[in-house]
């Protein structure tokens, strides 16, 4: 709550002694002749019926402050005091200590060990304890019998706070308060008749505290040290709070205006704007607010985040893929149509990209949250867009209101993103056109252009039915790509073809990605490439050796590169093997062709190979590959089983 310094202590009154009184009248006189004996002269008669009125009006004054407190009952001012109360909260107010009142600087009461409470035919409920409570009351209404009381001060309160279902704040239903709110609600304005229009003046609140329960997400909230001061004249006019208060333990600053708070706190929309700031979480916004709804306003907003993952372990809020955040900050204006949200002008910074382009989010009624859009990156990351699409979706209906989790999880995508560069692994792809697809069944990922290594690269990432979380198939291709720069961003070594190639690929999963493996795939691929160069192969040393060796290490056999004009490889894969279908590299001169095994998960080889050449020059030749990549070993003879050449 709300915090303002006063200007004094809270002090019992005491009564002056007449030797007192004849003191200030004898300084009232000498203060009259001094003024005449600087002038110089006797005073006018105009001058002197000015300061006779102005005695005469102090006088008044403070005969009026000595005699206030035997005119003035503090048990009936403790009873106004009391009432009040009960008429605001409109539920049952006791005091447990007596009551302070002093009349100078100005009339004040204080009240200590305050406790609200409600109470029903089933039970009892603490609504606000109250150490002390203070409020000031005009003199003169006072005397009359009619106290009205402003400017309260509330220190170290505690209130308990329960939001319900629809969005409403269960606190005060009864009261003075709830009256005005249900008046403004019935009339869908902040007009409300005069006998509710009741003055609000200045709150003032010292190292508060507030609970507050939200049934719709069954979590609690808790703020702590609040201090800070709600400004708010009449219940008809604008209110606005500002302070400062702990939230979990971190500190935070806030400051709140509305021009129609009854409507505000009756949960429909109202005119509002307010900030916070904090070392976690920073944000500003301006337009319509509601407290129901998931808590949604139309206007201009921005927030900031600059710790995500310290931001989240600190809120306890889970939103799968948030590790991979490390910043983030959106702003944007924000519009309702319906039940649909808009978020225009929408700029978004997530870790060192940004993004700008529009969004709508649907909520209907009975139905789950659908996420629609676009939006222009400079800068994306693949690994952090798959991690943040939830792994399955949870709930049959809408989410719980209030429930962040579980509208994560259970919202729908349908996105268009485009990207000056993308990562992806060690890869950058550059002006990458994607889409997000998210539905009740599965999850889609379609890069549907980029440029790619010199050539260009489109896919298709498809989730199982039940999400990611139970397995995936991915289709790519890559066309006219340089494989060679490939093979140095994948760190793989051994006699690779150094060419322009294309690259069709297509597997399942049946396993979560984050903990499948290569094992775990099945699936086909073909790959062409030409013309081009394998470094360190000499298919005439290998003849050469082969003729007086049986065994030996390909490395043997390097010196001049082999040079072809078409490579082609065809195979499918699972259980952690790869079974050639088609494999040829060709030249101009003769033709080398694969057939056998490739079990990849321990890089071992079991092949057999044939070099045909195109005349008749030379015989075919015929010879086997083993070992393990990326140094193999060809054997001349005998022709072993090459499916069990490793075992």
């Amino acid at each position: 709550m709300l915090h303002r310094k006063r200007k004094s202590a809270f002090q019992q009154s005491s009564c002056l002694r007449p030797g007192r009184i004849s003191y200030i009248a004898s300084l009232m006189i000498r203060a009259l002749g001094n003024i005449r004996e600087k002038l110089g002269r006797p005073l006018g008669r105009r001058v002197r019926l000015l300061l006779y009125a102005a005695l005469a009006i102090a006088g008044i004054l403070l005969v009026v402050q000595i005699v206030a407190p035997f005119l003035i009952s503090i048990t009936v001012v403790r009873g106004s005091m009391e009432r009040a109360v009960a008429e605001w909260t409109g539920h049952e107010v006791s005091i447990g200590g007596s009551p302070e009142v002093r009349f100078w600087p100005e009339p004040q009461i204080t009240l200590s060990d305050v406790t609200i409470t409600r109470e029903d035919a089933r039970s009892k409920r603490l609504l606000a304890r109250i150490d002390k409570l203070s409020a000031s009351f005009e003199l003169y209404p006072a005397l009359l019998g009619r106290i009205v009381f402003e400017d309260i001060e509330l220190t170290r309160p505690s209130v308990f706070v329960i939001r319900d279902r629809e969005g409403r704040l269960d606190w005060a239903n009864d009261g003075l308060l709830s009256a005005a709110v249900r008046q403004a609600a019935s009339a869908n304005a902040n007009t409300i008749p005069a006998d509710l229009d009741a003055r609000v003046g200045d709150v003032t609140v010292e190292n508060g505290n507030l609970e507050l329960l939200d049934l719709s997400s069954n979590r609690s909230f808790r703020l702590n040290a609040i201090n800070g001061e709600l400004r708010w004249p009449r219940l008809s006019q604008p209110a606005r709070i500002q302070g400062s208060t702990q939230l979990n333990g971190r500190a935070a600053s806030f400051d709140l205006n509305s021009a129609q708070p009854l409507l505000l706190l009756s949960g429909r929309d109202a005119a509002a704007a307010g900030s916070l700031q904090s070392d976690l979480i920073s944000g500003r916004m301006n337009g319509t607010a509601n407290l129901a709804a998931y808590s949604f306003l139309a206007g201009s907003f921005d927030v900031a985040v600059p710790d995500v993952p310290t931001f989240t372990t600190w809120s306890g809020i889970e939103i799968p893929g948030a590790e991979q955040v490390k910043s983030l900050a959106m702003k944007a204006r924000l519009g309702i149509s319906g039940d649909v949200l808009r978020f225009e002008d929408l700029s978004l910074a997530v870790n060192e990209g940004r993004a700008t382009g529009i969004l709508d989010l649907a909520l209907p009624s009975g139905g789950r949250p659908r996420l629609t859009g676009t939006l222009a990156f400079d800068k994306l990351d693949f690994s952090s867009m798959l991690a943040a699409i939830p792994p399955r979706t949870l709930l049959d209906g809408p989410p719980a209101d209030g429930d962040i989790t579980a509208l994560h999880r259970s919202a729908e995508f349908d996105l268009r993103l485009s990207a000056q560069e993308a990562a992806l692994g060690p890869f950058m792809l550059g002006d990458a056109a994607v889409s997000v697809l998210k539905t009740g069944d599965e999850t889609r990922l379609d890069i549907a252009d980029s440029d790619f290594e010199a050539g260009t690269l489109t896919g298709r990432l498809t989730s199982a039915k039940d999400g990611f979380s139970s397995g995936a198939a991915l289709r790519l291709s890559i066309q006219n790509a340089d494989f060679s720069s490939i093979a140095r961003r994948l760190n793989l070594s051994g006699p690779l073809p150094s060419a322009r190639g294309s690259l069709e690929l297509s597997f399942s999963l049946e396993k979560p990605m984050g903990t499948a493996s290569w094992e775990d795939a099945r699936g086909q691929m073909r790959f062409t490439a030409g013309p081009g160069t394998i470094p360190g192969v000499n298919l005439a040393a290998l003849r050469q050796l082969a003729s007086s060796k049986n065994y030996f290490p390909l490395s043997e056999a390097s010196g001049d590169d082999l040079d072809f004009d078409r490579m082609e490889v065809a195979a499918t894969f699972a259980g952690g093997s790869a079974e050639l279908q088609r494999a040829e590299i060709a030249n101009a001169a003769e033709t080398l062709s694969f057939s056998g095994v490739v079990p990849y998960v321990d890089n071992s080889l079991a092949l057999s190979a044939n070099i045909t050449a195109a005349g008749t020059e030379a015989p075919n030749f015929t010879f086997f590959i083993g070992g393990s990549w990326p140094s193999p070993v060809i054997l001349t003879a005998p022709a072993p089983d090459t499916k069990r050449l490793n075992d």
